[in-house]
């Protein structure tokens, strides 16, 4: 999946969306206050995600919302009385099945 982010330590951070945004690798402590939004939500094969850079640093991620497929999924195991795998794997059971 392709990205307009270019983690670089030796390049200051640049925000050039949509065309580009140069980000530190490593987010900083300032992150968790001054994250924001940058853009629009988009969607590429299927997920649907937005660029959020730190206003103080400017580390940027990505934030992915779920595909449809995730929560046909657990609705499909809701309805059949299943647990998903990951619960059964958490409950220390041996096998994980759907």
């Amino acid at each position: 999946m392709a990205t307009i982010v270019e983690y670089s330590s030796q390049r200051k951070a640049i925000n050039a969306y949509p065309a580009k945004i140069v980000s530190p690798p490593v987010p900083s402590a300032c992150c968790e206050f001054f994250s924001d939004q940058v853009g629009g939500v988009q969607e590429e094969s299927g997920w649907h995600f937005v660029y959020h850079r730190c206003g103080g640093c400017g580390y940027t991620v990505r934030r992915f919302a779920p595909r449809e497929e995730f929560f046909e999924t657990v609705r499909s195991w809701r309805k059949g009385g299943s647990r998903s795998p990951r619960l059964m794997w958490s409950r220390g059971e041996e096998k994980l099945t759907e």
